[in-house]
């Protein structure tokens, strides 16, 4: 008995181990009554669901990502058959997701997944970070939600719920504080029962916990929480400035097809866009203008329409095929509102 008190007294720093393991329970409690069991990727927890699932949650919503998520099962219901597909197929099913990267790189995991281990995903985290595009992270989403093995699992919300309960003060993204919240998420999650556990911290962070306004008062852990002041934590070092950039793109319209070239990259390889004019304002009136954000960037796009041959560069489309044709969002919207129905008003596109 006196072994078993010594060891629950133990602390680290934050709070004890006993009040750690009554925040679990309190935890796991609220989360069986109140989690968002309906999930799509809960429902059918596979290991390819759940690899899918954490590529598209990277920096999108999961109201944006539930129905591209369904198309997207239905489109290549097997991780053989997204290996088996080609880059435009799989840029063309990620249109409206954003951050196309993501894209590339859960193909590449894929083609990788299928050559190296014969279309088993790994379950152990050294394997799953050796395969391209897989960082600690969703090595540690996979690993906890598709095999429930150990894995310590920080996301947005994981981690400012731990924040929250723990006090952590210092900006964790300098290297101090980074520490001290990986030293507390490691004695927070168990050695078993990891995904019950990240699940629970994920719902309480988007339905409770939220980054303003904290529903404190039916908070499941607000015996053991110590923040103060939650609503200002977690603490980050000063962001950078928003630049605003400005772009000026063409419109070259013949004979019923719209013409586009395809991206070099950096950003948007590989998806058809307007061509850019360069730096020189083009004469005459914008046609349309459109605003979107990259980043730390608020980009404004003008679009001129286009004078004389059309250049060598340059594809042409005709409705229909533009319809199926991997692009990015603000090219999607500025094509559809302003050249396919003619509304010349601006229009903004939020992250």
């Amino acid at each position: 008995m006196m072994n078993k008190q010594k060891r629950l007294s133990t602390c680290y720093g934050f709070f004890c181990s006993g009040e750690i393991m009554n925040a679990r329970e309190e935890l796991l409690l609220w989360h069986s009554n109140y989690g968002r069991h309906c999930l799509p990727w809960r429902l059918n927890a596979s290991p390819y669901a759940v690899l899918v699932s954490e590529f598209m949650l990277q920096q999108t919503t999961v109201a944006t990502v539930i129905p591209r998520f369904h198309a997207w099962m239905n489109r290549f219901p097997t991780i053989h058959d997204m290996a088996m597909s080609n880059e435009s197929e799989i840029l063309s099913a990620w249109e409206g997701l954003g951050y196309y990267s993501r894209a590339r790189r859960l193909l590449g995991s894929a083609k990788a997944i299928v050559t190296l281990h014969n279309g088993i995903i790994p379950r152990d985290l050294k394997s799953l970070e050796k395969l391209p595009g897989i960082g600690p992270y969703t090595a540690a989403a996979i690993a906890a939600f598709a095999y429930d093995e150990p894995a310590v699992v920080l996301d947005t919300n994981i981690i400012r719920v731990l924040c929250r309960v723990g006090n952590i003060k210092i900006p964790i993204d300098n290297a101090i504080g980074k520490k001290n919240l990986q030293t507390f998420a490691a004695n927070f999650f168990p050695s078993s029962g990891c995904r019950s556990v990240a699940s629970a911290l994920m719902d309480l962070g988007a339905m409770i916990c939220t980054p303003t306004l904290p529903q404190c008062s039916t908070c499941p852990l607000q015996k053991t929480c110590k923040a103060t002041k939650p609503e200002t934590l977690p603490k980050k070092s000063p962001r950078p400035v928003i630049k605003k950039l400005f772009e000026n793109r063409g419109v070259f319209r013949r004979e019923g097809l719209l013409y586009l070239e395809q991206s070099l990259g950096p950003r948007w390889q590989g998806l058809w866009i307007l061509p850019e004019l360069g730096n020189t304002m083009p004469k005459g009136r914008a046609i349309a203008r459109i605003t979107y954000p990259i980043t730390r960037y608020r980009i404004t796009m003008k679009v001129f329409e286009g004078k004389g041959r059309v250049p060598t560069k340059l594809m042409g489309f005709n409705h229909a095929e533009l319809s199926s044709l991997p692009m990015p969002s603000p090219m999607r919207k500025i094509i559809e509102k302003f050249l396919l129905k003619g509304d010349c008003s601006d229009v903004s596109l939020r992250s």
